[in-house]
């Protein structure tokens, strides 16, 4: 038990030393995201469907389809059907930039895209089929188990990573080619949106990186606290 014991109090110290430094880049990412001088001037864009357009059209992409759903609290694709669910977003300053997150996805290989959508279902099922069987006593190895739950989620983490990583990176570049192209607005409110988005990225990247790190753990902590309570009823 002990063993099991250790491995929870490890995986709490990873995981609120990283609540930690999430909660202050989430704090300062709020205050870089909120800026009405910039909200005001991103308003002079387009709607955000038809933003999305031109931006898929930009990178040759004619085919997904592109939808606005005002009780999403964040903007997605899906790759199995090949469509842009846009949040609200209307008043942000951001959403140039979230909308070119989105087309990248779109256009980044299906092949992964669709493998990390099936492989993530999976693990998920696995987990649950974990804690399921091993509440009923047919799962005994409980160190394998823990392994196998660490390497699924460093195969899920690094899937995930490279997908956002990516569409995170390459954002930046395509709102700002998008703004440049429209020319609604002139060169110095373009810069001073840049130079917002920078800040946020700085931020957010890491930030993003953390949050997908957390998950497996916390599967772990919740594996190895059934198996101290089992443990403690025999």
């Amino acid at each position: 038990m002990m063993e099991y014991i250790l491995i929870i109090g490890i995986l709490l110290v990873v995981i609120i030393g990283l609540k930690i430094l999430i909660q202050a880049k989430l704090k300062k990412i709020k205050e870089i995201g909120t800026n009405e001088n910039l909200n005001r001037i991103t308003n002079n864009f387009p709607e955000n469907v038809e933003i999305a357009k031109k931006i898929l059209k930009s990178l040759n992409n004619e085919t997904t389809k592109v939808k606005e759903n005002d009780q999403n609290e964040s903007s997605f694709y899906f790759v199995l059907t090949d469509t842009i669910t846009i949040a609200n977003i209307r008043n942000s300053y951001t959403r140039i930039q979230t909308i070119a997150h989105e087309c990248i996805h779109s256009v980044q290989n299906k092949g992964i895209l669709l493998f990390h959508n099936i492989y993530s279902h999976l693990y998920q099922l696995y987990f649950i089929a974990l804690i399921i069987l091993t509440a009923v006593g047919v799962v005994k190895n409980y160190l394998l188990q823990i392994i196998v739950l660490l390497i699924l989620h460093s195969v899920f983490y690094m899937i995930r990573s490279y997908l956002e990583m990516d569409a995170m990176i390459k954002a930046r570049y395509i709102a700002k080619e998008y703004m440049k192209q429209e020319n609604i607005i002139k060169e110095d409110d373009q810069e001073k949106i840049i130079n917002a988005y920078d800040k946020l990225n700085e931020k957010g990247i890491r930030l993003a990186n953390y949050q997908y790190f957390i998950g497996g753990l916390v599967k772990v902590i919740i594996f190895c606290m059934e198996i101290i309570l089992l443990q403690s009823f025999r």
